[in-house]
């Protein structure tokens, strides 16, 4: 039974021989120095590991030396008694079998990856992420999508030109988007002539406040809007209306027949794109 336990003893360290290496890119920050060894300069596992490895062989070539001993001291006084050289013999073999795992473990780890001896953790370079980008060209559109300017001559304020927009308290960056390109302004006026006025709300111009998968967004040459009454034969006459005006539009209400919804779309509006060549869009 003692042979047993002793056996089984090297043959946990030898596995742990082959084990520890592969523990030592582990994240945790370990500080701790081992009886015999330099005090440990790095915090980090793999030259922990490193410590603990040498001390234990170290631990178990003393063992194993100290078995052989008591084996051949025993084999001596057993002489003339083959059952006791019998178990001293086993004792001697146990030992320098489990002296042959503990080198054993060393050269397979040698012959299988060198690098596998080396306890260290790999060295990773920082990964440089860029910042987000904020609005530009157009004052008022940090938060949201990037804005390069209007097209054409420049922004026009929607409100001045007496179309309804979405208060900037009510904005996800708290800040008014409310003017287009003219382009933009002469589709809307177009539109305005044939559902009337107060019929719909302009919900997202120029700055936009939110990223958009259409590029009109940063130039002025779109907008979304939003029926103040909305019901699936309003949202289709504003569509229709869009179309007369020589405008595309898509709608975006998700309970409407004929409706397309985006990954960027936040709820039900009409995006409205300007007259292509009308006022630089």
């Amino acid at each position: 039974m003692k042979k047993i336990i002793f056996f089984g003893t090297l043959v946990i360290i030898a596995l742990s021989a082959v084990a520890l290496p592969f523990l030592a890119s582990a994240q945790t920050q370990i500080n701790m120095n081992i009886p015999g060894r330099a005090s440990i300069t790095q915090n980090g596992p793999g030259a922990a590991i490193a410590n603990i490895y040498d001390f234990a062989l170290a631990i178990a070539g003393i063992i194993a030396f100290g078995v052989i001993v008591y084996g051949g001291v025993r084999y001596m006084i057993s002489s003339g008694n083959p059952s006791g050289q019998s178990d001293a013999k086993e004792w001697i073999e146990a030992a320098l079998l489990g002296l042959l795992l503990l080198v054993g473990a060393y050269f397979i780890l040698n012959i299988v990856n060198p690098q596998l001896l080396n306890l260290s953790l790999p060295n990773l370079s920082a990964l440089n992420v860029p910042p987000a980008p904020t609005g530009g060209g157009v004052t008022g559109g940090t938060g949201g999508a990037p804005a390069t300017g209007c097209a054409g001559s420049g922004c026009q304020n929607l409100a001045s030109d007496g179309f309804a927009c979405k208060p900037a308290s009510q904005q996800p960056n708290g800040q008014a988007s409310c003017s287009a390109a003219q382009g933009m302004v002469d589709t809307l006026n177009c539109i305005q002539s044939k559902v009337g006025s107060g019929d719909f709300t302009v919900t997202e111009a120029m700055p936009p406040t939110v990223p958009h998968e259409s590029s009109c967004h940063q130039d002025g040459c779109c907008v979304d809007t939003t029926l103040n009454n909305p019901t699936c034969a309003q949202v289709q006459q504003l569509v229709n209306a869009a179309a007369s005006c020589g405008a595309t539009a898509a709608n975006e209400y998700s309970g409407c027949s004929g409706s397309k919804i985006y990954p960027t779309t936040t709820g039900g509006n009409v995006h409205i794109n300007s007259v292509k060549g009308d006022g630089g869009c």
